[in-house]
């Protein structure tokens, strides 16, 4: 896959079928749009989307953090069968008229098709819609594709809905909406290595500029140099150990022997569900109890459930 940051980059000598929207978490409904985008084996796939999400960009005090960042969701993307990913700047196109942006895509490219989601907006003011894109699309020539609302458990799947979920902890909840568990990834810090002193060896993740779910312990899946392992994550501040802290950690156990250290290595965590809340204990053994209980639930829950083959995001990456 490759990522292109302007419209003058694109390739002009293929066919292209373009999805466009901002498919932040990469859920269900979303992946419905690529595959309407990838239905016509003529054309080369694109997703374009922008470098920031509108809100941000419009209403930074209203807006949410987001579900995914920018090189988690290319990652997925690319997983997806994605060919291209043009990513634009938001604040040179927001005061275009709707009508401009389309003819300026075309003009950019040879557009075949576009695939929109039935509450995509777009263009100065948001009056750009999908009635607007049909239309521009049978004067132009290019066939407009919208899909409508994906329904799960008779609920519409949307990133508003994924966001309350992570946010309250139902991370069971907000996989079943997401094409890929909701996911934090970065780089292993070093941390104070008081889990080894608990039988309980953790890698350490900074934490990122997105949603975080609530202080915790979950069964998490965490992938690295394409292996997938059974872990446990601890998102809190070890009041445990420091009673005082109030520096966020997100801490991962890895259900494996041998993996070594792992310091400055790349990984990808996924949240599957959440177990217990974090809790201060009288002791430091009475801790390791409930560690050990933890990692008791954690395997019980992963031979009792299906668990599937998850993207390393690193990996993925061009």
């Amino acid at each position: 896959m490759q990522i292109f940051r302007s419209l003058e980059t694109v390739p002009k000598n293929e066919k292209i079928s373009l999805a466009i929207g901002t498919f932040d978490g990469v859920h269900l409904g979303h992946a419905e749009i690529i595959m309407e985008c990838r239905a016509d084996n003529s054309c080369k796939s694109a997703v374009l989307t922008f470098d920031v999400h509108p809100r941000q960009f419009l209403y930074p005090e209203f807006a949410p953090k987001t579900l995914t960042l920018p090189y988690e969701k290319y990652a997925f993307f690319k997983n997806l069968g994605v060919d291209y990913v043009i990513e634009l700047p938001f604040s040179e196109y927001r005061s275009m008229e709707p009508e401009r942006f389309l003819d300026l895509l075309a003009q950019s490219m040879q557009l075949r098709q576009i695939t929109i989601g039935f509450n995509f907006f777009f263009g100065r003011n948001q009056k750009g819609n999908a009635d607007l894109a049909f239309w521009w699309g049978r004067s132009a020539g290019v066939k407009i594709c919208v899909a409508e609302p994906f329904l799960k458990n008779g609920m519409r799947v949307s990133s508003s809905a994924i966001r309350e979920f992570v946010l309250s902890g139902q991370m069971r909840n907000a996989a079943s909406f997401l094409v890929y568990p909701f996911l934090i990834s970065g780089t292993v810090r070093r941390g104070k290595q008081i889990g080894r002193t608990l039988n309980f060896p953790t890698l350490n993740l900074e934490t990122p500029e997105k949603i975080i779910p609530p202080d915790g312990v979950y069964i998490t899946q965490t992938v690295f140099d394409g292996r997938q392992f059974t872990s446990l994550t601890n998102i809190g501040t070890n009041p445990t150990i420091d009673a005082e802290s109030k520096q966020k950690i997100i801490e991962t156990w890895v259900d494996s022997d041998g993996i070594g250290e792992l310091y400055d290595k790349k990984i990808s965590v996924y949240f599957l569900k959440k177990i217990r809340n974090e809790i201060r204990f009288s002791s430091k053994e009475k801790l390791a109890e409930t560690i050990s209980n933890d990692k008791e639930i954690c395997r019980n829950f992963i031979k009792s459930n299906k668990i599937k083959d998850l993207p390393d995001i690193f990996q993925n990456m061009d």
